[in-house]
């Protein structure tokens, strides 16, 4: 009879968390911009209303869901979106890069960072400083930004999917204020004109005079992490920008192919 019940209690278990998991699996197919509305979830999983409201609470409880404040709509908490960079962990990207980090900064002569994706921001993971007497440290490893603020963070960003880019902005809005120069329409133009240029460009939003240049790193053409050069912006004009961003596409290919050797 304890056994019977044991095994019972074993089966649930797994089935929770296979439907958890099913959730997730909707959630990050489906939801963008818009989220997904109770409703649909439902509808997609099959579950009884009770089930589901349950297993949304547990979730969000986790910080693997979020709920959209005053409706039935749920998003892909910031929980589930960093286990990305905790899984990249296994790449040791940190020890890849640092060699290219190095070539920047002694080609250039100023700071160069690596910033990877954490959720809805961006974290500066290695920074090597340049020659150049006066020096932009604007970042150090370890700091925090909405994603899209900064030079490499820019550079991340721009290289999401159009829906991703808006759900982004649309849930980075408040966190914006204590950056003055920047909105969402901002950088939305911003991404933009990364895109079309071929590498993304700070004009002093984090520190007025201190320029940034970034790219992306790619593997299996996804984003994994971005390179960037910062400098006074008496160093930063648009033919040295030029010049850095194809030194920084360089490294990046580097780095790309190193890792997915």
């Amino acid at each position: 009879m304890g056994r019977t019940i044991e095994q019972g209690a074993n089966g649930d278990t797994v089935q929770s968390v296979k439907r958890a998991l099913d959730i997730l699996r909707m959630l990050s197919f489906n939801a963008s911009s818009s989220g997904m509305r109770f409703s649909d979830l439902q509808a997609q999983s099959g579950l009884s209303k009770g089930t589901l409201h349950r297993l949304l609470k547990s979730l969000t409880h986790e910080g693997f869901v979020e709920q959209a404040a005053g409706s039935r709509v749920y998003y892909l908490g910031l929980e589930f979106l960093s286990l990305g960079e905790r899984a990249a962990n296994r790449l040791d990207i940190r020890a890849v890069t640092r060699p290219s980090l190095e070539r920047l900064a002694q080609a250039t002569g100023d700071t160069v960072m690596l910033t990877i994706r954490s959720g809805l921001d961006a974290v500066c993971i290695d920074r090597k400083e340049g020659a150049f007497p006066v020096k932009v440290l604007t970042q150090n490893v370890g700091t925090r930004r909405p994603l899209g603020v900064g030079s490499g963070s820019l550079a991340l960003l721009a290289a999401l999917e159009d829906d991703e880019v808006r759900n982004v902005l649309r849930r980075n809005s408040a966190r914006l204020a204590p950056y003055p120069t920047v909105t969402g329409d901002v950088l939305m133009q911003a991404v933009q004109d990364a895109r079309q240029r071929g590498y993304a460009f700070n004009p002093g939003h984090l520190l007025k005079g201190m320029y940034g240049v970034g790219v992306t790193v790619y593997l299996a053409r996804q984003p994994i992490a971005a390179i960037s050069v910062a400098a006074h912006y008496g160093r930063m004009d648009p033919q040295r920008r030029k010049e850095i961003a194809s030194q920084l596409r360089h490294e990046a290919s580097r780095i790309t192919g190193e890792l997915g050797s």
